[in-house]
């Protein structure tokens, strides 16, 4: 009896280790998914390319918007201030992250096509097939690619690292790229260096006070040390190439998705910078610290940065993350030089970034970023001129000693464009005559006088024209013509001097009348420019 009960039980545990022997190695040997069919993939393929690509403003250089607002400058009566919009829309293949610990940009990543012009970045998580990365490294002593089985955040750092942890031979110099750009406001910081990730410019313009800068200009400067990218290969030429199950469309998002084809590791400063110096002054002071092999520059350099404020937020390497005060063109290069090459010390952190559409071939999703700012631009449109008539002195009068009676005029004018802005003159008839001694000057009586102040004179074709004609009245013997004079005098020759106590000095100008033989008569006018 005992032996048939044993005989059955050894039977029935054969038969259930038998079926759970089957029943696993089916479930080992078979796909978790079923192979997607050919007709499954071509209609996926096609729903996807339905999906244009996200929503953006069009690539568009600087250009100007509406009039410009003219103003009179509050503290310099002599310009004149434009203040003209311009929209500027440039497009990036590549764009910064500012932010090194993100969780949804690394190679590979898929994310909603529609949440990227908003900033949002919003991830896609579904089953992916194996995704193949590399290093753009070339001295590291074993294989730079790595496959990655199921692509997720985790999984994808697991891989960077196997790469990353291998032994390095010899030095790997960075990749070195900087560029300066003046800004205007906030949203012209984000797009002269290029971010729109999840409001990561603020991290720059945060540094900036626009509205209450006591400094004329700001400027950004970029500076980039790279080490190496981490490349994703073309999953093949089709969507359907980059899933084990296929999705619905409606879940991947309004317009067509994206994954993140490269991203670019290293260390990162950028430098805002308010100053009174012009971009050629701040670039020749900045070229002079990045080239110098201890921080020491020429006095002139050494002044336009000590005089200016700069900030350097630091990405990647010791003190990153956080903005701090440059003290000096030593500090500048101090940052500068500090981590210039790759180490397993000094990996460096997430730069920059490049996107895919995920459609046919894959192509770059150009990402364009747009701003509007205004530029305030003040030139010399005002001047204001002084003329005046002075009077008449008789140098030399051979033969003839006493008074001389003379009758004439002097004129004075001023024309802008041909138009007659300003005139004085002064006359004298036979019947109301002028008596001059020589040696002695006579005045013009009165405030023969006037001011004018023009609006954009041509310096070299506006002018003032001075004339004058006399003649002597004699009782004894014939009248005696002394003689007629003009002279044109160009605004750009008229002096502006002024006295220890701030007032106007007129300058003179003298016409001499010697058409009488042996008679020398000078008449003082004055010109001067006010402002």
């Amino acid at each position: 009896m005992k032996t048939v009960f044993l005989n059955r039980f050894l039977q029935i545990l054969f038969i259930s280790s038998f079926i759970i022997t089957f029943s696993c190695s089916k479930d080992e040997d078979g796909p978790e998914n079923p192979p997607i069919s050919q007709e499954d993939a071509t209609e996926f393929n096609a729903a996807m390319a339905q999906l244009g690509e996200f929503t953006q403003p069009t690539e568009e250089p600087q250009q100007e918007v509406g009039d410009p607002e003219l103003e009179r400058d509050q503290e310099n009566q002599t310009l004149e201030c434009a203040t003209q919009l311009y929209k500027l829309s440039p497009g990036f293949d590549e764009m910064l992250t500012l932010d090194p610990s993100t969780d949804v940009i690394y190679p590979g990543a898929m994310l909603k096509g529609e949440t990227i012009p908003t900033g949002e970045y919003v991830g896609i998580n579904l089953d992916r097939t194996p995704i193949t990365l590399s290093a753009s490294l070339t001295n590291i002593s074993g294989s730079p690619v790595v496959t990655i089985e199921n692509p997720t955040l985790s999984t994808v750092r697991e891989g960077i690292k196997q790469i990353l942890d291998q032994e390095v031979t010899g030095a790997t110099a960075a990749k070195i790229n900087y560029e300066i750009t003046q800004v205007y406001n906030e949203k012209h910081i984000d797009v002269a260096i290029g971010v729109n990730y999840r409001g990561a410019g603020k991290k720059v313009s945060a540094n900036v006070d626009f509205s209450s800068s006591q400094y004329k200009n700001t400027f950004v400067l970029k500076f980039l040390q790279q080490y190496y990218t981490i490349d994703m290969d073309p999953p093949g030429r089709n969507p359907s190439d980059l899933f084990t199950n296929l999705p619905n469309v409606d879940a991947l998002g309004s317009t067509s998705p994206v994954y993140v084809a490269s991203v670019a590791y290293g260390r990162m400063v950028i430098y805002t910078i308010e100053t009174n110096s012009s971009l050629t002054e701040v670039n020749a002071a900045f070229d002079a610290s990045v080239g110098s092999t201890d921080g020491s520059i020429d006095a002139s350099y050494a002044e336009t940065i000590n005089s200016s404020k700069i900030q350097a937020l630091i990405i990647g390497g010791s003190g990153s993350g956080a903005a701090q005060t440059i003290n000096g063109p030593a500090d500048v290069f101090k940052f500068i030089s500090e981590g210039g090459n790759y180490s397993k010390e000094s990996p460096g952190a997430p730069l920059s970034y490049k996107l895919r559409y995920i459609r046919k071939d894959f192509p770059i999703a150009r990402q364009v970023l747009t701003t509007e700012y205004p530029i305030r631009t003040c030139y010399e449109a005002y001047q204001k001129y002084r003329i005046e008539l002075g009077g008449i002195e008789m140098i030399d009068h051979a033969g003839e000693n006493g008074d001389l009676s003379l009758h004439g005029y002097l004129n004075i004018k001023l024309f802008q464009g041909g138009v007659l802005k300003a005139s004085e003159s002064y006359t004298r008839t036979r019947n109301n005559y002028i008596s001059v001694r020589e040696g002695v000057f006579w005045p013009i009586p009165g405030d023969e006088t006037s001011e004018v102040e023009l609006y954009k004179p041509s310096l070299e074709n506006d002018y003032v024209i001075i004339e004058a004609e006399f003649t002597e009245d004699d009782v004894f013997s014939s009248n005696e013509y002394l003689g007629k004079s003009s002279r044109k005098i160009f605004l750009k020759d008229i002096k502006s001097e002024f006295d220890d106590a701030g007032d106007l000095v007129p300058q003179p100008e003298i016409l001499e009348l010697t058409e009488d033989s042996g008679s020398d008569f000078d008449v003082t006018f004055y010109v001067s420019r006010r402002y």
